[in-house]
């Protein structure tokens, strides 16, 4: 969420285990029991993704909503990083970011 500000909220889900992060001062779009059901769903379709081997191994997927922007980015085998940003960010500067900084942490 520091790597850039227009970043609101953060959830990773590890096997069975979650957290998340909201902006400070940022009105939720989601309550917690969505944003559960958003990396639950999100953790399926990276699995999907995966799948597709003549394409490549998935580096980070992109949704754009009305209201805010999504990326989904592997975290390791069994994990994977959801971050929400605004509608009118650039999201491929910051999903190439994150990639960046999950790199950094291997052993997942």
């Amino acid at each position: 969420m520091q790597s850039d500000e227009d970043i609101t909220l953060v959830a990773v889900s590890y096997r069975a285990e979650y957290s998340f992060k909201e902006r400070e001062g940022v009105k939720s779009l989601q309550t917690r029991e969505e944003i559960e059901k958003s990396l639950a769903d999100a953790s399926l379709r990276w699995v999907t993704r995966r799948s597709h081997r003549t394409l490549g191994e998935p580096i980070y997927a992109m949704a754009k909503y009305e209201k805010a922007k999504r990326i989904t980015a592997p975290l390791g085998r069994y994990g994977i990083i959801l971050c929400v940003v605004h509608p009118n960010s650039d999201a491929e500067k910051i999903a190439t970011a994150l990639v960046k900084i999950i790199k950094k942490y291997p052993d997942f």
